[in-house]
Order: C-alpha cells, then sequence, then structure tokens
C-alpha cells in the first residue's frame, strides 16, 4: 500500500452503512481539542447537518444518553478514553451499535487501521483535510 505523505487521506474501512431516511444527518465529534471540534462542528452544521460537540470519550457517553448520532467522529489520542476505548463502548450500547464510527486524527492511517477495525471504526480521515472530504466520507456511509 503506497502512502501519500503529503496530502492528508481519507479511507473506507467497512461496509456498514446507516440508513437516515431524508433527516439530517446527526454526528457527534468527540475530539479533547476544543477549537478543532468548534470549528468542525460549524463547517459540518453549514452543510446542513446536526452536530454536537463532546470533549472526552466520557462525554460523549453523556450525549449519547439524550441525543443519539447516526456517525460519530472520533479522534484517537485523547486523555483519560482514547478513541479506541470509546469505540469500543459505542460497539456494545444499543443505541449507538449500529452508528457509523470515523477515526478523525493526525496519526497516519497505519498506526491506527488495525487497533481501529478491531475497535469497531468503520473508516478514517486525517485531520487536515478539507471537511468536504470529511462529508463525503460520511456520505458513502449513510444512505
Amino acid at each position: 500500500m503506497s502512502v501519500n505523505l503529503h496530502s492528508p487521506h481519507c479511507a473506507l474501512w467497512t461496509n456498514r452503512s446507516v440508513d437516515v431516511d431524508h433527516e439530517q444527518w446527526r454526528i457527534l465529534i468527540v475530539d479533547d481539542n476544543a477549537d478543532s471540534a468548534e470549528a468542525l462542528s460549524a463547517a459540518l452544521d453549514s452543510d446542513g447537518c446536526d452536530t454536537r460537540v463532546a470533549l472526552s470519550g466520557v462525554d460523549a457517553l453523556h450525549a449519547i444518553d439524550v441525543w443519539v448520532p447516526h456517525v460519530v467522529i472520533l479522534d484517537i489520542t485523547m486523555p483519560e478514553h482514547d478513541g479506541y476505548a470509546t469505540a469500543r463502548v459505542l460497539r456494545r450500547i444499543g443505541r449507538t451499535r449500529d452508528a457509523v464510527i470515523i477515526a478523525f486524527t493526525a496519526l497516519g492511517e497505519d498506526i491506527v487501521r488495525k487497533e481501529g477495525l478491531h475497535s469497531g471504526f468503520d473508516g478514517y480521515c486525517q485531520k487536515g483535510n478539507p471537511p468536504t472530504a470529511l462529508v463525503g466520507l460520511i456520505g458513502r456511509l449513510v444512505h
């Protein structure tokens, strides 16, 4: 597999998809960098998505108590519960078992793919991509 080191990369890892039935995409962004999470949320909101932000894996689990996302965009390197641990918990909870989970991280795909697939991630998008690349990946997973 060749990796282009000059431009960030997005990839689909599974054939999971979620059926949204013409609703707004509900997207939970989980990232301990508040500025990054809020910027991504604003970009996705301007695209017509219904987004929420959680600044940790624990916050993400509280968020789904009252609001169930179609898609979870999940950073990997976070304190306490990293993205892998958070994804594994989301896969065990009935409300989010079938949600699409995308790794959104500065780490290279070769670093996160094996544990990411084992933890339940459906795709990967490296930070640094324009929001349109992430929206394109989401669009391949949401029908």
